[in-house]
């Protein structure tokens, strides 16, 4: 800033008035400026309100005028008019032209006369038209009286006539109000430019006001302050030299003076203290100095009290130095047990004041904390005053780290856990008594050594590059190392490698800790087997093998190479185990398993059993697909191979899905999922061989899936409907008997077969509901073909084996449903397969017993593999149906007695309802396999060939039109309601 060197005395300025008259003066003016403004601008906005008043009641009046006219019109055409309020309406036109001429009150406004001559000379033609207009609408209401109190005798002039000279009447007033409003409106218009010329001077006027009481604060007051706040801030910096000149009011003036003598006094002390500090200041650096930078602390005591403490000094004893200073004695930093020593040597030290001090004692933190000191006094003063300048020295950690070096090397000694000491490169400096107890070496034999760790060993490069980068890194290292002792026994080592600093960052030496961990690696290792390993057979479990998979799949995905994944599932191997016993089965999965590693034995290839008799194995050198072709097929020719086990040869196969990584799947997980539909694929294919995933599996899948979630809505919303095929006896070409077949309609897949829905039946608990719903619909049928068709006339349904075991069957009301319908228990024939024999728990038995006393008639059957016929036939000696469960035992005994005769359950034929044996037919065909010559003999179609039959239709449904067909109806479309075919 600018400093300002005027002289007060010599300055010639106008005195200004005193601050108090000046505001006195201010607030007077400015209060007759705006009562002045004021009253100026009410008496402009009164004149413009005035006459616009004025110009509304005008514009009234011609409002009025034409809605008088109107009323007056209708008057004369006869109309209900009010001529009350059409005499209000005149008076107030009257009093509205009145207040115009001489001032009055319309519609609770005080409106004043016209004064301006151009509106004066239009009032007498406008009361002139208005007294005619008023005369001629008071004759048509005295009319209208005269009209209503008695009929007219004189004849009435024409309404058109009257009602043209109110238009007249009306039209002339209305052109006069017109006229008067032309002439008021452009004085109404000035009257506003009037006004807003008035209230743009007195803004003006206002703004020349303020501008003046600005400049003239602004000269007074503002410049003034604004040079005192400049000389303050720079005084406020340090500068003495600023001078104000006076100026502005009085008081502001005196101000300036009393600021520029003190600033002047002021200055000349701070130049005399300055010259008196100087010297003090570089004696108190010097001392700070060294204080702040001693690595002891330093004390002036004098008479027994601190007089100056460094701030090392009060660090040691845990205090500030504020709160040493002047409080605290010598003595009360010592321990209590040696103050009495320390005591006598201050004594000794009085009586040699040139002498020196040192001892060692244990002195006292502010916390209670005992610390080990060493002091150093020495006394200075006068007799009568005696001071003493001491140093301390804290001992505490030397004294520590002294103990704790013997305590280490105690520990080092006799410590159980081997330690090696070493230098930056590895080289052992010298090792403990139990190092060389652990590996056979003494002190002497590896001293100047490099430590076996660090020597190339059992470990590829990249192991040691990751330890010493660790080691020269973070310091440290831990991990397990395999070594040899001296005598050459192998064993694991638990290495920890520490690094010991110096001070100044380098590296002192490295610490080895090392211990046996021989047995719990071995204990690991068993473990781990036991928990990766399959304990039957011995191959990797599912855990290990979902690693493996996981780490194959990354892998593959890494290197681009492909992999192959094969899911291997024994074909019938559950009635090995039922029939030969677990023991057996577990000797063969152990069989299994040796063939299938001595197959895919190889770096590249892994083994593992998934449980049961599931096994996989995963390949990494995947080929050509002649190459995975000759492997399957490999694979299976050794499964099939006899297994001599339990005095005899046991015989199974096996069905093989195989997907690919990454054609099949993108993940380990849908991998797996999809190598297991391949499985299923082969499997139903016919076992015994191998399948390769294709997307349509996944296809099929999801639509397995979507049956299995709706079917529990598919039975509320009655999606199921009932065939029936007929059955008859080609020798008199009359019907016997129907079967009945059931269908589901799907909206989205169409008429699905109970092959491809009634597991899932079974596995959603639905077989109880599903199968009610079959006998109702089937009897209720057969009670209206009797009745109108063939009273002997007889159904058979299919039923699931399942449903013979459930608690609550549909079966159980059989019989009941029969006799309330009338029917007789013979007309209902219960199909099923062998299998339910196979094993008859006593529900079974006892239902099927009572099915058998109450009439109802029993079919069964089953299908026999011969050697070299792995399709197998329909058995050509089945017992009589209607013999029912007993007659069947004696067959099955004489069937298994039989030479190179096996049974063979078709997968899926036995777990189905009405209908639900496998039929090869087209979705909606309608056919009949040409049998030859047959006759129905027990529970067979044998006999001649049968010509042309005729048929006729009947509907299930009563709102259903007959379709007539040829032949015996298997199926229908789907889009088309379903029949039943009888022959005539």
């Amino acid at each position: 800033m600018r400093p300002l060197f005027s002289n007060a005395a010599g300055s010639s300025t106008r005195p200004f008035p005193g601050l108090g008259a000046l505001s006195v003066a201010f607030c007077l003016v400015m209060l007759a400026f705006v009562l002045g403004n004021a009253a100026l601008m009410y008496s402009v906005m009164l004149r413009y309100e005035t006459a616009l008043d004025q110009s509304t009641t005008l514009d009234g009046m011609r409002t009025a005028s034409q809605q008088l006219a109107v009323r007056a019109m209708r008057l004369v055409d006869g109309g209900l008019m009010q001529t009350a309020q059409l005499g209000k309406e005149i008076d107030a036109m009257d009093r509205a032209l009145q207040a115009l001429d001489q001032g009055g009150v319309v519609n609770d406004r005080e409106i004043p006369a016209l004064t301006q001559p151009q509106m004066r000379r239009f009032l007498p033609k406008i009361h002139r038209d208005w007294v005619v207009l008023r005369g001629r609408l008071q004759a048509m209401m005295l009319d209208s009286y005269s009209r209503t109190e008695a009929p007219a005798e004189t004849p009435d002039l024409p309404r058109a006539v009257q009602r043209q000279w109110i238009a007249d009447d009306a039209a002339s007033l209305l052109g006069s109000l017109n006229a008067g409003s032309n002439v008021l409106m452009p004085l109404l218009r000035q009257g506003k430019d009037r006004a807003l010329a008035w209230a743009g001077g007195l803004l003006l006027a206002d703004l020349l006001v303020l501008l003046g009481v600005f400049l003239g604060l602004r000269r007074g007051i503002a410049r003034p302050l604004l040079a005192l706040r400049r000389a303050s801030e720079d005084l406020m910096r340090g500068t003495y030299t600023t001078r104000l000149a006076p100026e502005g009011l009085g008081e502001i003036q005196a101000i300036a003076r009393a600021y520029n003598t003190g600033t002047q006094r002021t200055h000349e002390l701070l130049t005399r203290m300055r010259q008196d500090q100087a010297g003090l200041q570089r004696s108190e650096i010097i001392f700070q100095g060294l204080a702040s930078n001693a690595i002891v602390g330093i004390f002036l005591a004098t008479q027994d009290r601190f007089s100056f403490v460094s701030p090392k000094m009060a660090e040691i004893f845990g205090y500030q130095p504020a709160e040493m200073t002047g409080r605290l004695t010598l003595l009360s930093i010592i321990a209590p047990r040696e103050r009495y020593l320390v005591a006598e040597a201050l004594k000794s030290g009085h009586r040699h004041k040139d002498g020196t001090l040192r001892f060692e004692r244990q002195g006292r933190r502010k916390d209670g904390s005992p610390i080990d000191i060493e002091i150093f006094i020495t006394t200075v003063g006068a007799s009568d005053q005696v001071s003493f300048i001491g140093l301390v020295q804290d001992v505490t950690e030397s004294k520590q780290a002294e103990s704790s070096a013997q305590l280490a090397a105690i520990a080092y000694e006799n410590s159980s856990e081997a330690i090696a000491i070493t230098d930056t490169a590895g080289v052992i400096i010298d090792v403990n008594p139990a190092y060389s107890r652990m590996t056979g070496y003494w002190p002497d034999e590896v001293a100047g050594d490099l430590l076996p760790l660090l020597r190339p060993g059992r470990h590829n490069r990249d192991f040691y590059d990751q330890m010493w980068h660790a080691i020269n890194t973070k310091g440290r290292w831990d991990g397990e190392y395999w070594l040899q002792r001296k005598s050459g026994e192998d064993y694991a080592q638990r290495v920890v490698l520490d690094t010991a600093w110096n001070h100044d960052g380098s590296v002192n030496c490295r610490v080895v800790m090392l211990s046996d961990v021989t047995q719990k690696k071995q204990l690991e290792s068993a473990i781990w087997n036991q928990a990766h390993h399959d304990p039957l057979t011995g191959l990797p479990n599912r855990q290990y093998f979902n690693e493996r998979l996981d780490v194959s799949v990354e892998e593959s995905a890494r290197d681009g190479r492909p992999m192959a994944l094969m899911f291997l599932d024994l074909d019938l191997f559950k009635e090995v185990n039922d029939s030969m016993g677990h023991a057996v089965g577990d000797r063969l999965l152990i069989e299994v398993a040796h063939r299938l590693r001595a197959l895919t034995g190889g770096h590249h290839r892994f083994v593992a059993r998934l449980g049961g008799d599931e096994f996989v194995i995963l390949i990494r050198d995947v080929g050509s697909r002649q190459d995975m072709d000759v492997l399957c097929q490999r694979i299976l020719d050794s499964i099939t191979e006899p297994y001599p086990l339990a005095g005899s040869m046991i015989r199974i196969s096996a069905s093989l899905g195989i997907a690919r990584y990454p054609d099949d799947a993108d993940n380990a997980e849908t991998l797996m999922r999809h190598v297991d539909l391949a499985m299923y694929e082969a499997k139903a294919a016919g076992r015994n061989g191998y399948h390769y995933f294709d997307q349509s599996m996944q296809e099929r899948a999801r639509i397995q899936h979507d049956l299995l979630v709706a079917l529990p809505a598919a039975i509320e919303a009655g999606q199921f409907f009932l065939l029936y095929q007929p059955i008859y006896c080609l020798d008199t070409g009359r019907i016997m008997q129907a079967e009945v077949l059931l269908r589901w309609r799907h909206p989205e897949f169409g008429v699905i077969a109970p092959m491809d829905f009634i597991p899932f039946a079974d596995e959603r608990q639905l077989m109880t509901p599903l199968g009610d719903w079959v006998f109702q619909e089937a009897i209720q049928q057969l009670v209206r073909w009797r009745r109108t068709l063939a009273p002997s006339l007889r159904l058979t349904v299919n039923v699931s084996p399942g449903q013979f075991g459930l608690a609550q069957s549909g079966l159980d009301t059989v019989s009941d449903l029969l006799d309330t319908l009338g029917l007789p228990a013979d007309c209902l024939s219960l199909e099923f397969d062998e299998q339910l024999f196979l094993s008859l728990d006593p529900l079974v038995r006892d239902r099927l017993e009572r099915l058998r006393r109450s009439g109802v008639r029993f079919k069964y059957w089953r299908r026999i593999r011969r050697t070299g016929d792995p399709a197998g036939v329909l058995s050509p000696a089945v017992p009589d149906p209607e013999a029912g469960p007993p007659g069947y035992r004696e067959a099955a005994r004489q069937q298994r007695r039989s030479r190179g005769v096996r049974i063979h359950h078709r997968a899926g034929a036995s777990a189905g309802h009405a209908g639900h044996r496998r039929r090869h037919h087209q979705p909606g065909a309608v056919r009949l396999a040409a049998l030859g010559r047959l006759r129905w003999r027990a529970g067979v179609l044998a006999g001649r060939a049968a010509g042309p039959v005729r048929f006729r239709t009947a509907a299930i449904r009563p709102h259903e039109t007959p379709v007539a067909a040829t032949g015996a109806i298997v199926d229908q479309d789907a889009a088309r309601p379903s029949r039943v075919v009888l022959p005539r």
